[in-house]
């Protein structure tokens, strides 16, 4: 259920999801969910989101919560590594400085692969759900436990069928 607050909008004491309809929305409701994370961060990206995780405000908060404490953690699973590689994407530089909180996957299943959407999701009950992943508009909240832990479960057997990203490590090791 969406609310009538404008998109992109803070809601952290109910439940309900906020729409998300452009670059501006998108990029609070990612670094609402970041800041909210407590451990973990689950993102599934086409190719690193350009436009949203290259934002230099996201690449500041996934700093911040890489460094904010001991046994931090971002998964993130890929269709297309390659595209981030060849795209010089900033966040690779950063998760090369801390390869013990990032991890890369690739999607290698054609039925993973089909998958459309994109999101990022954290152990807070904070997530951002997009179902094309190649546009902004979706949905996020900040306090709705049950959807964002069924975007990890449904994250954790994808990636476990995916192949480690040993092109995106710093000198290719």
């Amino acid at each position: 259920m969406t609310h009538g607050t404008a998109p992109g909008s803070r809601n952290p004491t109910t439940g309900l999801t906020t729409a998300v309809e452009d670059r501006d929305g998108a990029i609070a409701a990612t670094a609402a969910v970041i800041g909210e994370a407590r451990q973990r961060l689950w993102i599934h990206s086409r190719e690193l989101d350009p436009g949203l995780l290259d934002d230099p405000g996201i690449l500041a908060a996934l700093r911040r919560f890489a460094v904010g404490g001991r046994a931090r953690q971002v998964s993130i699973l890929l269709h297309d590594p390659a595209a981030a590689q060849r795209a010089h994407a900033p966040l690779l530089p950063l998760a090369q400085r801390l390869p013990s909180v990032f991890a890369f996957r690739a999607v290698d299943d054609p039925v993973d692969r089909a998958y459309a959407a994109a999101y990022i999701t954290s152990d807070s009950g904070a997530y951002y759900f997009r179902r094309l992943g190649h546009r902004y508009d979706g949905e996020w909240s900040t306090a709705d436990a049950g959807r964002a832990r069924q975007l990890a479960e449904a994250f954790k057997p994808v990636w476990e069928r995916s192949r480690p990203c040993s092109e995106l490590r710093a000198l290719g090791l």
